[in-house]
């Protein structure tokens, strides 16, 4: 028979039981993200930083300035603004863009302003910093120059271009 004080003693176990549940249970913790601008430059996507993408221009007109090295095909006017473009593509080593295709990505970095040649934009998203991780060793070249690392998004291995060092790159002449 089972007695009053029985079935209290079982529901205080089945309480501690359900407390002790409850404490192991994974807690979400904030982690701090950064926007990504996710594109296709050639045939891989890269991304950028989304502080660091102005904004996107549909493909317009590119004049073209005798002298200039083949990676930078001319100027645009951005509402009054002359504005240098880079050919993102010829920079990472593909064939050159076809400008009256490709988009433009208006990046600003410190005193570094210009536009880039891109193919297309994939998608603007929001990942936690921890899931960008360092370049392997074994990335080196032209490409491997220019990036800060790289992040998975929708199964792919994206490889984050550094604006700083795209920038010291054009500056130089490469």
């Amino acid at each position: 028979m089972v007695t009053a004080d029985d079935e209290l003693k079982s529901q205080r176990i089945l309480r501690e039981i359900q407390q002790q549940q409850g404490s192991r249970e994974i807690v979400d913790i904030e982690e701090e993200q950064v926007k990504m601008v996710i594109f296709v430059c050639g045939s891989r996507k890269y991304g950028f930083y989304g502080r660091e993408v102005r904004e996107i221009l549909p493909p317009c007109e590119i004049a073209w300035v005798p002298g200039l090295p083949a990676y930078l095909p001319g100027l645009i006017n951005v509402r009054g603004d002359v504005e240098s473009i880079i050919d993102l593509g010829l920079v990472l080593g593909y064939e050159t863009a076809a400008p009256a295709t490709s988009l433009i990505a208006m990046a600003v970095r410190g005193d570094f302003r210009s536009g880039v040649l891109i193919n297309t934009v994939e998608e603007v998203v929001d990942i936690p910093v921890s899931a960008i991780k360092p370049l392997l060793a074994t990335i080196n070249g032209s490409t491997g120059g220019l990036l800060a690392g790289e992040f998975e998004y929708g199964g792919e291995l994206i490889a984050l271009i550094d604006m700083e060092k795209l920038a010291g790159q054009i500056s130089v002449g490469t």
